[in-house]
């Protein structure tokens, strides 16, 4: 289980540094208007960007191992459905890497080849699985803690998981970088965001697969 959990933290934090390193270098983009799918088609390092999805499909993985294998949160029934939305993820994260953003607005769209429609309607796909998939994994997971685990710490941080599931998708969906005074288009600023919180419901899962084992059963 060690093993399993210092690699997810590996796969974890190296996504994370990846994904900044892919931000780098010379171009016109923008992280606050531009989405992270546009960065790893076009950006100068966009093959950063691609190893950032790559790592985080494999610290999905980890945690599922941990879940399916070591019981991270016991053996109710929900905690299997929880290992299956990990899989869920992780092929939309695949589908999402592999299928590059070939036209950033509809009307671009439009204008390409049905090769280029059909790459980009792969890549959407890609992302509303993942997406969709980790806010469900997040929240199941988090209910679970909540409701199973032992020790308050743990309850907390089941909490914790339970509302960032919730809090992505409203920063993904809503316009709230207009109540902090920015006006100019935030589309790539939601989106980080609300990634981020995903990212952190990970880490904080992961962070439950230390110490004592003290997970119920549904015996």
């Amino acid at each position: 289980m060690n093993k399993t959990r210092t690699a997810g933290w590996a796969a974890l934090v190296s996504s994370l540094i990846a994904m900044v390193i892919g931000h780098t270098g010379e171009h016109r983009l923008s992280w606050t208007a531009n989405h992270i799918s546009t960065f790893a088609a076009q950006a100068p390092r966009d093959a950063w960007i691609t190893a950032s999805m790559l790592l985080f499909a494999a610290t999905l993985l980890f945690i599922g191992i941990l879940i399916s294998r070591y019981h991270l949160l016991g053996t109710h029934y929900p905690a299997h459905v929880v290992s299956l939305l990990t899989g869920a993820a992780i092929a939309g994260l695949v589908l999402l890497a592999y299928f590059e953003e070939t036209a950033m607005t509809m009307k671009a769209l439009l204008q390409t080849d049905f090769a280029g429609i059909r790459q980009q309607s792969f890549h959407d796909a890609g992302l509303l699985v993942f997406f969709y998939s980790s806010l469900l994994l997040t929240i199941l997971a988090g209910v679970i803690c909540l409701l199973f685990r032992k020790g308050v710490s743990r309850k907390i941080s089941g909490v914790v998981v339970t509302c960032l599931g919730p809090a992505s998708f409203l920063l993904m969906t809503t316009s709230w970088p207009t109540l902090i005074g920015i006006t100019a288009p935030a589309s790539g600023l939601r989106q980080r965001v609300s990634l981020l919180c995903i990212w952190l419901a990970m880490a904080l899962l992961l962070a439950l697969a230390s110490g004592k084992d003290d997970r119920t059963s549904d015996a």
